[in-house]
């Protein structure tokens, strides 16, 4: 009896022109091998444009000093520089790719670390095992809203309102006030 082949599902339709992710210069930090291969792979499958590889955050701030970098893959990383250390330090440069977004491909989805990533200025936030048609959904999201960069004393990173702007809610008045 002959085994059935394994049929790995398609990931939803690319929403994207393929224009769009060939202009793309993408950055993926990423300490194990095994890891940024898969990653990589699938980035090459959207057919992003150019694919930097770093396994430390050393070699991650090297290359965003040395190129043009539109999105970044980064994951947890050991210290002494650890992802969010990157992302930080990043952000407060003065170089081309401070207001690229950042997902963070983490191990660690507790609530605290969440928000440790989103006061370090990560963009969106992956916990690991992931799927390839999760890493493209999330590639698309920051593609698809922008969110504008917000600039402080303490704080350089994506507003952290993703709501749409709506109508501002209408003033109670005396005329207005609802009957109890």
């Amino acid at each position: 009896m002959s085994a059935k082949p394994t049929i790995i599902p398609k990931p939803t339709q690319n929403a994207f022109d393929k224009k769009v992710y060939e202009n793309l210069n993408v950055m993926v930090v990423e300490d194990a091998s095994y890891m940024s291969s898969l990653i990589c792979g699938i980035l090459k499958s959207l057919g992003i444009g150019r694919i930097f590889e770093a396994r430390n955050g050393s070699d991650a701030l090297d290359i965003l000093n040395t190129q043009a970098i539109d999105m970044v893959l980064i994951d947890d990383l050991a210290p002494p520089l650890d992802g969010l250390s990157v992302v930080k330090k990043m952000r407060m440069s003065e170089t081309s790719g401070c207001g690229s977004p950042v997902i963070l491909l983490t191990a660690k989805p507790q609530q605290s670390e969440i928000f440790a990533a989103r006061d370090a200025g990560v963009t969106e936030v992956l916990s690991k095992p992931f799927s390839a048609a999760q890493i493209i959904t999330r590639i698309e999201a920051v593609l698809a809203k922008p969110r504008p960069m917000v600039k402080s004393e303490v704080f350089v990173g994506p507003d952290r309102r993703r709501r749409e702007k709506a109508a501002p809610e209408e003033r109670r008045t005396v005329e207005n006030k609802p009957k109890i």
